[in-house]
């Protein structure tokens, strides 16, 4: 009886173990196995998947548009002959014009009226004023004399300006080259033309009110002042007659520093003010030149700049257009191509040698 609880003891181990053995070696299903087989399948079929579409797959391409961007900065300076322009010059995106400023005591005055009404119809921000350019002709040169009349001509057409919509009433252009440099001094119409603008602002009130200055007296109004003129701007070329230097860099630097950024702009720029054939016969040099200007007008601050002008006038050939009505170079590579060029984010998806092209 004594061996009778040992050898129970020890068929209750051998059935534990056998049943431990059992839940070891459990035999997984077939169909599970398959299963398992199918899923490998799968994974190494995805892999290689992402193998081969990373492979067609390029970086993206920062491809350059060449567009052209125009600094909208940039106004366009006409004469009435060029009416029959101002679309082509509003779609282009010269949005302001500087019209004329004509002779106060020539039929040329009425005439450019026409013209002014025209624009500012089409949606342009017209720039106007009157003048005493004497064109070598006594009867407009400036006098202590006549003065009091060309006065009464600044105010009167400052009241026209304001009837008819004119964005920019202008007291004149470059009148220190109209006077008699006797009874009418250099620093005589500078005083006068500051007293005129304190009447002119309480006429003229839709928008600002500037001068054109001659740049060889720009010296003159940095040191007097600007007084009630809101902006004292100036017309300045590289050069003219063969005479070409950098002159021009420190007059719109001295420009700025004594007006500041919105107290001044270029009523009228270019290579030259004799004619551009005289700043080089090539308009790739012409093109490549004017850029240079434009980038340092907008490197100094200044936020417009009126190019002049439209179209060759006579034998002064410093036109977009020329005489023979084609487009000089420096339209398209120039001035049509002054701001930043645009790019475009393209990526390559399938051949390499496919490319589509993202909206921009």
């Amino acid at each position: 009886m004594r061996y009778t609880g040992l050898i129970i003891l020890l068929v209750l181990c051998l059935t534990l173990l056998l049943l431990t053995g059992c839940i070891v070696n459990t035999v997984i299903p077939e169909t599970a196995i398959g299963n398992l087989g199918n899923q490998e399948d799968i994974n190494q079929s995805s892999n290689n998947s992402q193998n081969s579409s990373a492979g067609s797959v390029e970086e993206p391409v920062i491809e350059n548009t060449e567009e052209p961007v125009m600094w909208s900065g940039l106004g366009m300076g006409l004469f009435l002959s060029d009416e029959s322009y101002i679309d082509t010059m509003l779609a282009n995106g010269f949005e302001q014009l500087r019209i004329d400023i004509p002779n106060y005591q020539a039929t040329w005055l009425e005439q450019s009226k026409a013209v002014v009404i025209t624009a500012i119809s089409k949606g342009a921000e017209v720039i106007w004023g009157v003048s005493s350019n004497d064109f070598n002709n006594p009867d407009y040169t400036i006098t202590a004399e006549n003065w009091a009349t060309y006065r009464q001509a600044i105010l009167d057409n400052a009241q026209w300006a304001q009837d008819n919509g004119v964005f920019e009433f202008q007291l004149g252009n470059e009148e220190e080259l109209h006077i008699d440099g006797t009874t009418m001094t250099v620093a005589q119409i500078i005083t006068n033309l500051k007293s005129v603008a304190t009447n002119v602002k309480a006429i003229f009130t839709r928008g600002n009110i500037s001068y054109s200055c001659a740049v060889a007296f720009m010296d003159d109004w940095i040191s007097e002042g600007k007084g009630d003129i809101d902006i004292l701007a100036c017309n300045i070329y590289c050069g003219g007659d063969d005479q070409y230097n950098d002159d021009w860099k420190t007059r719109i630097t001295n420009l700025v520093n004594a007006f500041g950024v919105n107290g001044t702009y270029l009523t009228e720029f270019n290579l030259s003010g004799t004619s551009l054939e005289d700043y080089s016969t090539d308009e790739e040099v012409q093109a490549t030149a004017l850029t240079e200007m434009i980038d340092y007008i907008k490197a100094s601050g200044i936020t417009r700049a009126l190019y002049f002008m439209w179209k060759d006038d006579g034998d002064a050939h410093y036109g977009v257009v020329k005489a023979d009505e084609t487009y000089r170079l420096l339209w398209n590579q120039a001035l049509l191509n002054t701001g930043p060029v645009k790019s475009t984010t393209v990526l390559a998806t399938a051949k390499p040698d496919t490319i589509a092209l993202m909206p921009k």
